[in-house]
């Protein structure tokens, strides 16, 4: 749970191998939020990602240091399927 009482999402890990869009695909069919974590250059394609598909809504991006400074920046993004009524 979430520190409004709401849960957080289905946590997905991305990783170089691509396989966090199929994931990302079946998770976004159920309407629930979903937790993006990405390190390294990853986190550039999992933006990418996000910035061209028009049936996402971002509600939380978070980008900071790892505790190991080594590790550089991880992303965390909460995202769910964004609602037909709502438009920008």
């Amino acid at each position: 749970m979430g520190k409004e009482g709401k849960p957080t999402g289905v946590p997905i890990l991305c990783g170089k191998d691509g396989k966090w869009k199929d994931k990302l695909g079946k998770c976004l069919q159920t309407d629930d939020r979903i937790v993006l974590l990405a390190l390294g250059d990853v986190k550039y394609d999992v933006l990418s990602f996000l910035n061209k598909r028009k049936g996402i809504e971002i509600l939380k991006l978070v980008i900071r240091y790892m505790k190991k400074w080594e590790k550089g920046t991880g992303l965390k993004a909460i995202v769910r399927t964004r609602s037909k009524q709502s438009k920008m």
